[in-house]
């Protein structure tokens, strides 16, 4: 038999708030191990008495069928008499919203650190820090429950499209400097070209941090 250890203190993501009243587990997946998932929400819950709310986000209505079931089977397994367990299924794509929308002072955030959410056009921040440092509540990582989502599609086009923009720089910067190095000589020559590799240089700066 499995034994699992409890979750680690949930101090380094605390949001300033040492003393909460309610577990907000957020649930990504449906396809989960529900029991050793609720073992772990009953081992957060338990020591306070805190109430638990279960929340998955859908954006179709079959991941909602799937979502209302996973949270029914996870909410049967950690209901207990001394505190309330209850579930929500919300309509949206950004769990950074979908958390905004019913935090509550005293509310501690749980959910697994595989899930990213973008912090700039390649940057990926783990939920839990992204949640403590955009919504500065208390976060709890759950990991190791849900599998890493990976590099996806929308991951592999931002990675496409930032490396086309930054060939177009380059060729459209190389054809200009060409160009001015043939029609004009001498030092107004190699000045046009010096101020057009400067312009280059700014715009691959500018492109890398607006695309993070």
């Amino acid at each position: 038999m499995t034994t699992l250890l409890p979750p680690k203190p949930y101090l380094p993501n605390d949001g300033g708030r040492q003393n909460p009243q309610r577990l907000v587990v957020l649930v990504p997946d449906p396809n989960a191990d529900a029991v050793k998932f609720s073992w772990a929400i009953r081992r957060l819950a338990s020591p306070a008495n805190l109430d638990v709310l279960l929340v998955s986000i859908v954006h179709d209505v079959e991941d909602e069928l799937a979502a209302r079931r996973s949270l029914v089977t996870i909410r049967s397994l950690v209901n207990e008499m001394t505190y309330s367990v209850d579930f929500k299924v919300i309509w949206d794509r950004s769990w950074i919203h979908a958390a905004a929308s019913l935090a509550e002072p005293g509310d501690l955030f749980a959910c697994p650190p595989e899930i990213t959410v973008r912090t700039g056009f390649r940057k990926q921040e783990p939920l839990d820090a992204a949640l403590a440092r955009k919504l500065n509540v208390p976060t709890q990582p759950l990991p190791d429950f849900f599998s890493n989502p990976g590099r996806n599609l929308p991951h592999l086009l931002m990675q496409l499209v930032y490396w086309l923009v930054i060939a177009a720089i380059l060729g459209g910067f190389f054809i200009l400097e060409s160009d001015a190095s043939q029609a004009a000589s001498g030092f107004l020559g190699q000045a046009i070209v010096v101020i057009l590799m400067a312009c280059e240089m700014g715009a691959l700066y500018l492109w890398s941090n607006i695309s993070g």
